[in-house]
């Protein structure tokens, strides 16, 4: 399948600056799909799993301080999802699926909780209602030593993969890294560790499927099984992946994306 050039999707005149993203799929008659990237990763990350979905229209911004959009902050789940607000309001998107991988799903809580007339259902992928267990110290240290690109190349095979993943999917995961400085990816990365949507779970009342990996190191499935349990959602375990599915294994991903649309279709 062909796939669309960069797009931006917004460019505002004040913070956060250039908003751009990628556009998948022909608008017809369902509802969109907002994919929703980790942090320190890019829309494009969604590619592999846009493509199985197509037709469906699914827009995949870059979060600011990421990929192509402007790198300045700040840097926050409301900022973010006020991203995401931005982009469906630019591509004409009254209401969508929420797609998010890693915090990308918390942002999909937070915006079901905030503008639940915006959001038809959530599928969080690899995620969390909390962020637990971050070790900030350790990336800084790596970040001073290594350096952006460096420190995502020790890091992202040992915690953001399963063990065993193939050169092939690391080098592609890592292409699609984030590419701005030290300092940005430092405030990202303390703005997500410090995430907590535990008090707005109670206020999400669309379905939502939660989706973990039985070897993510990031956000264990310990963790995506309280998450569902609190959102009254769908629990699915996937065999032998890790924190990236999107990017591990895409079709499986799709083909659990399909089944949790079918499921929304029916919860409405």
């Amino acid at each position: 399948m062909h796939m669309s050039q960069a797009t931006a999707l917004i460019d505002l005149a004040g913070p956060p600056g250039r908003l751009a993203g990628f556009t998948y799929g022909a608008r017809g008659g369902e509802e969109p799909l907002l994919l929703i990237h980790p942090i320190n990763l890019r829309g494009r990350c969604w590619e592999l799993v846009a493509a199985g979905l197509d037709p469906r229209f699914c827009a995949a911004p870059d979060l600011r301080g990421h990929g192509e959009s402007s790198p300045g902050g700040p840097f926050g789940i409301e900022q973010w999802a006020a991203d995401c607000v931005t982009a469906m309001d630019a591509l004409g998107i009254e209401r969508a699926h929420i797609v998010g991988g890693s915090l990308g799903g918390t942002i999909g809580v937070y915006l079901a909780a905030t503008v639940p007339d915006r959001v038809a259902s959530v599928a969080a992928v690899g995620s969390t209602l909390a962020v637990e267990g971050a070790d900030l110290e350790s990336v800084l240290v790596l970040l001073e030593e290594k350096g952006v690109a460096g420190m995502f190349r020790e890091v992202l095979p040992q915690i953001s993969v399963a063990p065993g993943t193939s050169p092939a999917v690391i080098e592609a995961t890592l292409s699609l890294a984030n590419p701005n400085d030290a300092d940005t990816v430092t405030a990202i990365w303390s703005a997500a560790i410090s995430t907590d949507v535990r008090a707005l779970a109670g206020d999400v009342g669309c379905p939502v499927t939660v989706i973990t990996g039985e070897l993510d190191a990031t956000c264990p499935p310990e963790q995506a099984e309280e998450m569902a349990s609190r959102l009254r959602g769908a629990l699915v375990r996937l065999a032998g992946l890790g924190h990236l599915p999107m990017l591990e294994a895409p079709q499986a991903l799709t083909d659990e994306l399909e089944a949790h649309l079918a499921r929304s279709g029916e919860d409405r």
